[in-house]
């Protein structure tokens, strides 16, 4: 994510993506979202605190201002809007729609986003399960996958505490956006069946997991890929 079409926009939007998957935003953590040096990152929020969209507390946790919210809440439902748009519409890949949605967010008019709202089916969700803000939504945190019930994969094998060779099933429900900058990773997951709604079967092998659907092909899942699906 080197190319960042506004930056300010970015960054509210990464940390809208951060409190909505429950973890606190550091300025750590948009480092490793936004791709760019902590000196960048220092610099940029530093900024942002200045304008008044963040503030960094006494723990150095990061939080979105009342007009932050707003812009954040503004851009991620323009993005998750043309994601719908060119899924639905246009038929593109799946795999490819996140990474074009981040040019469109920037560029959207408000009178587009009003006449996508009208044209598109109201899911609710992305093509990624993820929630499409409502105009004038509060905090992220009020979607976030701990208030919706859920839970990372992850934390979910933690719990189970599989043994070697043991597996269960479990239901998808959210793919995170930290995973959707990765073509060639949705692909894998589209072809073993990891969907938003699907039932996946998933089995410890040594010290890697394996999912996917009941009776298909299964990938191996890193840990990272394990922090950012979100199940039921």
């Amino acid at each position: 994510m080197s190319h960042l079409v506004d930056t300010s926009e970015m960054y509210l939007k990464a940390v809208y993506e951060l409190q909505e998957e429950g973890v606190v935003p550091l300025r750590a953590r948009l480092v490793e979202r936004l791709e760019q040096s902590k000196p960048t990152v220092s610099e940029t929020v530093a900024r942002l605190e200045r304008d008044g969209l963040l503030r960094v507390g006494d723990t150095r946790a990061i939080s979105l201002t009342d007009e932050g919210r707003r812009q954040a809440v503004h851009v991620m439902r323009k993005h998750r809007l043309a994601e719908r748009l060119l899924i639905d519409v246009l038929g593109m890949p799946w795999t490819d729609v996140h990474v074009e949605a981040c040019r469109w967010e920037h560029v959207m008019s408000d009178a587009v986003e009003s006449r996508l709202q009208t044209l598109l089916e109201e899911t609710g969700v992305d093509p990624y399960g993820n929630p499409i803000p409502l105009p004038g939504s509060d905090d992220p945190r009020g979607t976030s996958a701990a208030n919706s019930g859920l839970v990372s994969l992850k934390k979910w094998l933690a719990k189970k505490n599989l043994a070697d060779g043991g597996s269960r099933e479990v239901t998808l429900v959210r793919i995170a956006e930290a995973v959707q900058t990765d073509p060639g990773l949705l692909a894998s997951f589209q072809q073993a069946g990891i969907l938003p709604g699907a039932r996946l079967q998933v089995t410890k092998r040594g010290k890697g997991v394996r999912a996917g659907v009941p009776g298909g092909d299964d990938i191996e899942l890193t840990v990272f890929d394990q922090a950012h699906l979100f199940v039921k």
